[in-house]
């Protein structure tokens, strides 16, 4: 079957430019001797997952506690990365020690000695000791402890006799307000230089670190040859997006592997036939136009079939495309949406059509999708459904 005989809207996912994708990036880190722990909330999917560690991952890094559950309930991971924000409290807390309990290794990474306290005092009543990163704020802004202040932390983080401090971590998430590729290796460098001062000075004194580590797709290739890190902990490698075209120009549009099948469902006549209307929205598309609230692209979405055609505006359901510049375009004509941010797609079904160059080869589940899975923890508190 082809693709365009499906149902819309429907996710596809080009395994063909999966495996490339993946196959350029895991033989990149082999070669330069790193580890590559997938962030899992690009895909959100065994089935990607597996093929993951097909390439060599040997651990993930996850985004929800529902993605570190499904990873260990399918016997896909033996090493799981995860941040204080999922074990803030005794439920969540609760959830990551069953899952450690299951023999998974767990790596905290922590920024904030309130929480790890509360850890700490958690782990003592289990009898259970976990390994734990500390997370550096290298100009995102958002989680993490200022590379000056990393040593201090360290010191009162000894007091936290069930915390074993393995190594640092860093998110560069910031490189996505940059507009060039030049502009992201300056980040990468920046970045790289602070990190190496804190693993300087952490050696100095006496730490050792088993984990080095940074992560984003933007600036994979520069962290994979720089020899500071260990570990790389990137997401949308798997499938790219227009904002890895089109911004940091590390792809092309045909290295991107998922799309969303549509069909255009209306060229208004108030439009002149300048403009046409998609049944695919924000619900599946998002409102991105850059990451972490950049505004770098042009439009939602970008027409596979003619390049020329973007998606300008979007309802929750539909969305309106500018064919200005090709009025080929043609009412019942089914065209792929290739996303501005593949993550947002992901996320967005419980399930998939996997296909190779157009051709269908089958279905898979999306099945950690946020809110797509019951925690088993609202069973122990006897919350059932109510009918």
């Amino acid at each position: 079957m082809d693709v365009y005989d499906l149902p819309t809207p429907m996710v596809l996912i080009d395994i063909a430019r999966v495996r490339k994708n993946l196959e350029k990036y895991f033989s990149m880190a082999k070669k330069f001797g790193k580890k590559i722990w997938p962030m899992v909330k690009t895909h959100k999917s065994s089935y990607i997952a597996r093929i993951q560690c097909e390439y060599g991952a040997d651990g993930f890094t996850v985004g929800t506690l529902d993605e570190a559950e499904v990873l260990v309930e399918k016997k896909i991971a033996k090493m799981l990365m995860l941040g204080n924000v999922y074990v803030a409290d005794k439920e969540s807390l609760s959830r990551v020690l069953d899952i450690v309990e299951q023999g998974v290794r767990v790596v905290l990474r922590i920024d904030n000695l309130e929480v790890a306290a509360f850890i700490d005092d958690q782990l003592k009543r289990y009898g259970l000791e976990l390994d734990y990163v500390v997370k550096i704020d290298t100009g995102l802004h958002r989680f993490g402890v200022k590379p000056e202040h990393v040593v201090d932390f360290l010191s009162k983080m000894q007091r936290f006799s069930k915390l074993r401090f393995v190594g640092v971590v860093t998110h560069p998430g910031h490189v996505y307000s940059v507009k060039t590729p030049q502009e992201v290796e300056v980040v990468a460098r920046k970045v790289s230089k602070a990190i190496g001062r804190v693993v300087s000075e952490l050696s100095r004194k006496g730490f050792d670190l088993e984990i080095v580590g940074t992560g984003s797709t933007p600036t994979l290739k520069h962290d994979i040859e720089d020899p500071t890190y260990t570990h790389l902990f990137p997401g949308n490698f798997v499938y790219l997006d227009r904002i890895q075209v089109e911004v940091f120009r590390i792809a092309t549009l045909n290295d991107c592997a998922l799309t969303i099948l549509s069909t255009i469902i209306s060229i208004p006549e108030h439009s002149d036939g300048k403009i046409a209307i998609v049944n695919v929205g924000s619900k599946y598309l998002g409102l991105d136009r850059g990451a972490h609230g950049e505004e770098v692209l042009r439009g939602f979405g970008r027409l596979a079939e003619h390049l020329d055609v973007y998606l300008v505006k979007l309802s929750e359901e539909v969305g309106i495309a500018d064919i200005s510049m090709d009025p080929s375009v043609r009412v019942g004509e089914k065209v792929r949406v290739i996303p501005n941010h593949a993550c947002i797609v992901g996320n967005s079904s419980s399930y998939a059509v996997i296909h190779e160059d157009g051709k269908v080869r089958g279905l898979i589940e999306i099945d950690m999708r946020n809110g797509s899975r019951i925690p088993r923890i609202l069973t122990k508190l006897s919350i059932d459904f109510i009918s």
